[in-house]
């Protein structure tokens, strides 16, 4: 049930402090506290490790100038008690096996610790000294229900999911942004940019980020930018890259309201054991980088009233993208008011005559003539199809209602570009189908949208990073389309101009997929944790979770 009402959250973007400085940071920290308590906020959100810090450097328990975590905690309910506000701190806590968890702990009005929580997705040397955690849980406060993530843990589409299916109204995420630049300006993360922002709105939920600004340990460099995120994925309010400062709001909490229907029964891939997934075995397989450079292009254009219109923009697009050396071409999703002028055969069959006369792989959207009238994806080459996907997603709301769905998963195909797999429409909008598509084996995925009524970009660059595939997108020249080719970091390699009709490409080699580690002890697939994803295979589980 939704809480009608806001929360006034304040988020502490504080300086960094090497470990050595604990008892200054500390200090720093409480003071900030009382003066941020003067705007009466429901909830102060501190930064990852804020407590003694984030570069610990050892695994062992006791450090000198270093308050041990049950007695650093003491300090933080304190403050809770004296303000009579909820307090989430990034610290180091104990991980109940004799070590460190990058954790964060909640305190209520009262002083006492509702709860915790530790970071899952270890980024880096945080696994030299912390273990990862294994759970998602969500607080009930007075003012609504909260999930925490850490840093990283927003990377992993499943555990802000998991949050969200354990009825999270406002995701918290105490941070430390990682970033490098010549001046403070310039200072960004990726998560910041497109991540996060992708969390809130495939979720439909507010997110907070508390980072930290300055530099820590002489070798690690934090971007600040402690920031509201909007359900739709706007950033409404942002501090600066060296500001220590609070950022407050009312953020209006109700149930989250994720904008594309979960089709749960399609998601085994998540739960299935690592070692048994077929992108484990592709990742096994020797490939010689040198021989698998491709070009694939895809058209920005609104589609034409008319399949016969359709066939002759399309090979003259075709034709034309051959002569770049482009090896696939992707078009938008036709839209659903000229469904009837484009006939399935006629199409489908002009569309293999384009394709083995140019010698190209080209890949496009038609619905099915019968009654239920499917939207389908095909990917059609010279030797004739190679590979079709029947839409499984469709947004939620009385306005779709009726829109029949298929109940397949879709394939991965292999082909001279790669293995493809295919996305339409809202479909790049659910991070799962994206996420069962990479573990499937595919290393290229191709999205077909008209016009979105989200930042197709923002979704574009998130499912390549954080799946390590590259992504090809083709839409509408609108303003939430996009039509671009994103690389497995989430950098577009190539984008179509606004409002224009034109086509782009870029080259693409399918071994970069293969790379999975983003850094050294982090990789998308193994640091994965399929045996703690049942919330996503079985539907909404928040009673099971809620604490």
């Amino acid at each position: 049930m939704s809480i009608s009402r806001t929360a006034r959250v304040a988020l502490l973007q504080l300086p960094a402090y090497s470990s050595d400085e604990a008892e200054a940071s500390l200090a720093h920290t409480l003071r900030r506290i009382d003066e941020t308590a003067r705007e009466r906020p429901d909830i102060i959100v501190l930064p990852e490790v804020t407590y003694p810090a984030y570069f610990i450097g050892t695994t062992a328990r006791e450090i000198a100038g270093v308050l041990a975590p049950a007695e650093a905690m003491a300090r933080f309910a304190t403050k809770a008690r004296e303000h009579g506000v909820y307090i989430a701190a990034g610290m180091a806590l104990d991980d109940g096996r004799g070590g460190w968890a990058n954790g964060a702990a909640l305190f209520d009005r009262r002083g006492a610790l509702a709860g915790t929580y530790a970071k899952s997705f270890l980024w880096h040397f945080d696994g030299k000294w912390f273990s990862r955690g294994e759970r998602w849980p969500v607080f009930e406060t007075d003012f609504g229900r909260i999930g925490m993530l850490i840093c990283a843990d927003g990377r992993t589409p499943e555990i802000a999911r998991s949050l969200v299916l354990n009825g999270a109204q406002i995701v918290l995420d105490l941070t430390a942004w990682v970033s490098g630049g010549r001046s403070p300006e310039q200072l960004s993360t990726i998560q910041r940019e497109f991540l996060m922002p992708a969390r809130a709105a495939e979720n439909g939920v507010w997110v907070a980020a508390a980072d930290k600004c300055g530099i820590e340990a002489e070798s690690i460099v934090y971007c600040g930018r402690s920031c509201f995120i909007d359900p739709r994925g706007t950033i409404v309010k942002e501090l600066g890259p060296e500001d220590d400062a609070a950022l407050v709001m009312d953020v209006p909490l109700a149930d989250a309201a994720p904008p594309v229907e979960r089709r749960p029964e399609l998601y085994s891939a998540l739960v299935e054991p690592t070692d048994a997934l077929p992108v484990t075995a592709m990742l096994a397989e020797p490939i010689v980088i040198a021989d698998q450079q491709r070009y694939v292009a895809a058209v920005q254009m609104a589609m034409p009233p008319t399949g016969a219109e359709f066939l002759v923009a399309a090979r003259r697009h075709v034709e034309r993208l051959a002569l770049h050396d482009a090896g696939l071409v992707l078009f938008p999703a036709t839209p659903s008011r000229v469904r009837r002028a484009y006939v399935l055969d006629e199409v489908l069959d002009g569309m293999r005559r384009i394709a083995a006369d140019a010698g190209v792989l080209v890949a496009f959207v038609v619905w099915a003539p019968d009654g239920e009238g499917y939207r389908t994806m095909y990917l059609v080459g010279p030797e004739g199809t190679v590979g079709a996907h029947r839409q499984t997603h469709k947004p939620g709301g009385p306005r779709f209602a009726s829109m029949p769905v298929g109940d397949d998963v879709c394939g991965v195909f292999e082909t001279p570009i790669g293995r493809i797999g295919m996305m339409l429409s809202a479909e790049g909008v659910a991070p799962e189908v994206a996420r069962s598509l990479m573990l499937r084996g595919a290393e290229i995925i191709l999205w077909a949208a008209d016009d979105p009524s989200l930042p197709m970009a923002m979704f574009a660059r998130a499912r390549a990073e954080e799946n390590a595939v590259f992504v090809a997108c083709a839409a509408a020249p609108s303003a939430t389309g996009a039509t671009m080719i994103v690389d497995p970091t989430g950098r577009p390699l190539a984008t179509a101009l606004e409002g224009r009709e034109l086509a782009v490409g870029a080259s693409v080699n399918r071994a970069l997929s293969h790379i999975k580690q983003r850094a050294p002890g982090t990789d998308v697939v193994r640091g994965r944790q399929p045996e703690a994803y049942g919330e996503l295979v079985a539907g909404r589980g928040a009673a099971a979770r809620m604490v």
